[in-house]
């Protein structure tokens, strides 16, 4: 999946760069394993825009120590543990269509992995 730092669209200019610098370290923390750094670099990209979807998947990647979305087909989490999880809520409630159907397509290929011990 392509990361496009995407802060949402309803608030200040100011507030998307600061909101889009904590993604970005976020998920480059995420991907070098400092899944402590990246949870703090996600938790202050809430504060600048509550509503930021990419930052409640950040989250939920770094409550399972999952460096990218590549690691969920090598050691997939089970699609009923994610679907569950506030974060991954969060982050659907909050998403843009591009953004919801990136994130189903990750979840279906996830419940295609192990189909049946899923559910």
């Amino acid at each position: 999946m392509k990361r496009k730092y995407q802060a949402s669209k309803d608030i200040a200019e100011f507030d998307k760069e600061r909101v889009n610098k904590e993604l970005k370290l976020g998920y480059l923390n995420l991907s070098e394993h400092l899944f402590e750094q990246a949870k703090i670099n996600f938790l202050l990209a809430l504060q600048f825009d509550s509503g930021c979807a990419d930052a409640y998947w950040g989250l939920m990647l770094e409550k399972y120590k999952i460096a990218n979305e590549e690691d969920l087909y090598q050691n997939p989490v089970k699609y009923k543990d994610i679907v569950y999880l506030n974060e991954y809520e969060q982050a659907m409630a909050f998403a843009d269509k591009d953004q919801k159907n990136a994130y189903n397509q990750l979840l279906e290929r996830i419940y295609a992995i192990k189909e049946g011990e899923n559910y």
